[in-house]
């Protein structure tokens, strides 16, 4: 399978220094192991760190823009420039573990998957962070945060593929050609946040999959770019608005919907309790953007294949399956998980 990989940065010159040499050795271990042809594809959204300078002695595609739009935007323009059937799409601030990309990209041989997403650590405690996704909605709301892994012990593995709700941006992977049908990563979000569920969500409505990969192994250094550059109330303000812009558009079940129209009006009733100003300036920013908003749901409306509930109820199914384990917090995982894996010194 010939490979794409994609590395979005935004003035991350000291982590392209520690984390992009191991990935060009990783994808000559591709290579050699005649997987398949690889080419890295960095995206520089206008850095001011001497990035573009520390690029030109490395041997990677360089995909320049003149003005920062945020991660949507510069992953899009990565997937315009690709040549190759199947992208890779990695954080600056990741690091692989060797034969990381052929685990990757291995379940692409059943052709309704559409994205892998990874199995990723804390690089110093070793202790897992991301792993395959529980999709649940109740309350009115998609619950899309909570981790599994495949359960250890005497269970039978269940038939069928290890689901996930969607594939984590920061360490995924995908068709390059179906990711241009759905029209790439929705900018609407930019600059970050619920861009990689809204991708992911649309794919499942496509009629596609989203699986998890769990010998594909990387380790992930969280937040080092969003949280040196925003502060953290203003990273929440877009979350939420994200979320809420997710809902508007994708949501289409008459049901589904009218139970988070009752779950939105009793928020916006009650945050005021709490004095969560914050929630009202989300809620304020979403509804500046439901003009675009309104078109996607248009478009996303007319081009699904499978129905939300359809949606729900196969991840509601693989939640049950008994070959599995959902941590519901770092304080589970610590408690229960099976394994560790430290990383090398590159987070030191």
């Amino acid at each position: 399978m010939d490979v794409s990989i994609i590395v979005p940065t935004w003035n991350g010159l000291p982590l392209l220094r520690r984390f992009l040499p191991p990935l060009l050795e990783e994808a000559q271990r591709y290579r050699d192991g005649s997987r398949g042809a690889v080419e890295v594809i960095v995206v520089d959204d206008a850095s001011r760190d001497g990035t573009p300078d520390f690029l030109k002695s490395l041997p990677v595609q360089v995909v320049a823009r003149s003005l920062r739009g945020g991660f949507s935007r510069a992953c899009n323009a990565g997937i315009g420039a690709a040549h190759f059937p199947f992208t890779i799409l990695l954080n600056n601030d990741v690091l692989v573990a060797p034969g990381f990309a052929e685990a990757l990209v291995r379940p692409f041989s059943d052709p309704v998957v559409f994205a892998v997403t990874a199995r990723a650590f804390e690089p110093v405690a070793g202790l897992l962070a991301t792993a395959g996704k529980i999709g649940t909605f109740r309350k009115g709301f998609w619950s899309v945060y909570f981790n599994y892994d495949r359960r250890v012990g005497p269970h039978p593995v269940a038939p069928g593929k290890f689901l996930s709700a969607y594939a984590v941006g920061g360490f995924c992977a995908f068709r390059t050609e179906a990711a241009r049908q759905l029209g790439g990563f929705d900018e609407m979000y930019s600059p970050f946040h619920w861009e990689d569920i809204d991708f992911s969500y649309r794919a499942w409505k496509r009629g596609w999959e989203v699986v998890y990969q769990h010998d594909a192994v990387a380790w992930h250094q969280a937040s080092s770019t969003i949280g040196a550059a925003f502060q953290r109330q203003d990273v929440e303000i877009v979350a939420v608005r994200n979320r809420l812009l997710f809902h508007w558009k994708n949501l289409h079940d008459p049901v589904m919907l009218c139970q988070h129209v009752a779950m939105l009006a009793l928020l916006l009733l009650s945050r005021w309790a709490v004095a969560d100003l914050a929630f009202y300036q989300a809620f304020w920013g979403a509804l500046k953007k439901w003009p675009e908003c309104r078109q996607s749901r248009l478009r996303e409306k007319s081009a699904a294949r499978r129905s939300d509930r359809q949606v729900r109820r196969l991840l509601h199914q693989f939640a049950a399956r008994p070959d599995i384990e959902v941590f519901h917090s770092r304080q589970e995982v610590a408690q229960r998980y099976h394994e560790r894996f430290r990383s090398p010194d590159h987070f030191q």
